[in-house]
C-alpha cells in the first residue's frame, strides 16, 4: 500500500472542515508510536481532537492501525511497514515534572492549595450548558503564583469573567488583591462563591451575569488585572478579551486567559492573533503551552463523537489542556462593552461537541 499523505490530509479537511496539512498528519503519526492511550495522542499531538479523532479513523478503516479490547491503539504488520517507510519517530518527552511543564513553582503556596482545596471540595459539577470545565487545584494555585511573579495581583483590583474554576476563592484565600470581582452566568456557581465568601470573611463581590450583555457601567474601568478562560470560537475570544479589557484602568494592566490547540486550529489561532494585535491593539507578554490542565468532566463522554472504538474508551489522564496567555495594554489598545445578542458563541466545527450536536 502506498499512503498518500497530501490526500489523506485532504480527506480530513473534508471531513472536519479543520484546515489539516501534511505536517498535522505527520504530528499525528509521530503521536501514535509515542502513546497507545488516543486520549494522550490527542494531547501530545497538539492538533484539533476532530482532526486527531478523523485522521485515527481513516488510518483504522485502511487497516494501519487497531485496536485492543481496552482501546488502546496498535499499528497493523501493514502499519508499522508504512510508517517504517515514511521514518516515523516518538516525540521525545522533556517534560518538567517538577513544574508540571508551567516554569512556575508553588512551592511556596502549599497553604493556600490546602485551604483551596478544602473549600472547594462540594464545588458545582460542570455542565454542558455553559461549555464548562474546570481545571485542576494545583493549575489553579499556580495561576495566582503567576499573577504574583509578575505584579498583577498584589494589591490589585481584580475582575473574574466566568469562574467555573473558582480562581475568585484562591485568589481573595491567597491575602494578596485588594478587590476581588466575579461575573458568572452559572447561578450555581454565584451562590458557592457568595456562600464559601461569606463563610471564611474573603469579601468576594459576585454577580450572576450573561456576557453576552455589555457590562454595567460602573465596571468599567475599574481593574488592574482580567483573569477569563472563554469558549474559543473567534467570536466569544472577542466578546470575553473585549469585556476583560474594557474592565480595566488603561495601559499597563494586563489579562490572562487560556486557548487550547484541542478546540483551535493554527488557522484560528492566527485570527485570534490579529484580533489581539489588530482591534484591541494589546501585546502578548507570555504564552505558557499546557499550563492549564482540566479535570475529565463528567458530561465529556456524552457530548463528543463516539463513531470510533478508540473514543468509547474513558481519559484515564487529564488531556485536555491549554496555553496560558498574558496581554498587557497599551495607550493606544482599545475596548469593547457591546451587546453579542444575535450570535451562538459556543460551538463551531473545531468545537468538541460540534459532531454529536450536528447528528
Amino acid at each position: 500500500m502506498i499512503l498518500n499523505l497530501e490526500e489523506l490530509a485532504q480527506e480530513v479537511a473534508t471531513k472536519t472542515q479543520i484546515p489539516t496539512l501534511e505536517r498535522d498528519v505527520l504530528m499525528i503519526f509521530s503521536s501514535i508510536i509515542s502513546t497507545p492511550n488516543f486520549w494522550e495522542i490527542a494531547y501530545r499531538s497538539a492538533r484539533p481532537f476532530n482532526q486527531v479523532a478523523e485522521t485515527l479513523g481513516i488510518l483504522q478503516k485502511k487497516g494501519l492501525i487497531g485496536t485492543d479490547n481496552e482501546g488502546q491503539i496498535f499499528l497493523t504488520p501493514e502499519g508499522k511497514k508504512i510508517f517504517a517507510e515514511l521514518k516515523i519517530n516518538p516525540l521525545p518527552d522533556y517534560y518538567c515534572t517538577a513544574c508540571s511543564g508551567r516554569g512556575i513553582s508553588i512551592e511556596k503556596l502549599k497553604e493556600l492549595k490546602e485551604k483551596f482545596a478544602k473549600i472547594t471540595k462540594e464545588r458545582p459539577a460542570a455542565i454542558v450548558n455553559f461549555d464548562q470545565g474546570y481545571v485542576t487545584e494545583e493549575t489553579t494555585i499556580s495561576r495566582i503564583a503567576h499573577l504574583a511573579h509578575r505584579g498583577d495581583i498584589e494589591g490589585k483590583e481584580i475582575i473574574i469573567l466566568g469562574d467555573d474554576d473558582l480562581v475568585s476563592l484562591a485568589a481573595a484565600l491567597s491575602g494578596l488583591p485588594k478587590r476581588v470581582v466575579v461575573f458568572e452566568i452559572d447561578t450555581r456557581l454565584t451562590d458557592f462563591i457568595k456562600e464559601q465568601s461569606e463563610k471564611y470573611n474573603l469579601k468576594i463581590e459576585t454577580y450572576q451575569h450573561d456576557l453576552k450583555y455589555k457590562l454595567p457601567l460602573e465596571f468599567l474601568n475599574k481593574f488592574d488585572t482580567f483573569l477569563t478562560d472563554p469558549p474559543e470560537t473567534i467570536k466569544a475570544l472577542e466578546l470575553f478579551i473585549g469585556r476583560g479589557l474594557a474592565a480595566l484602568k488603561g495601559p499597563g494592566c494586563a489579562g490572562y486567559f487560556g486557548l487550547t490547540m484541542a478546540e483551535s486550529s493554527y488557522l484560528k489561532w492566527l485570527h485570534f492573533q490579529s484580533l489581539l494585535a489588530e482591534k484591541f491593539k494589546v501585546v502578548v507578554t507570555e504564552a505558557i503551552p499546557n499550563f492549564n490542565e482540566y479535570v475529565n468532566w463528567d458530561y465529556l463522554h456524552s457530548s463528543i463523537r463516539n463513531d470510533l472504538s478508540f473514543l468509547k474508551i474513558k481519559p484515564n489522564l487529564n488531556w485536555y489542556r491549554s496555553t496560558q496567555f498574558r496581554i498587557i495594554t497599551l495607550p493606544e489598545s482599545a475596548t469593547t462593552n457591546e451587546d453579542f445578542l444575535d450570535e451562538d458563541i459556543y460551538i463551531d466545527e473545531e468545537s468538541l461537541v460540534y459532531t454529536k450536536m450536528e447528528a
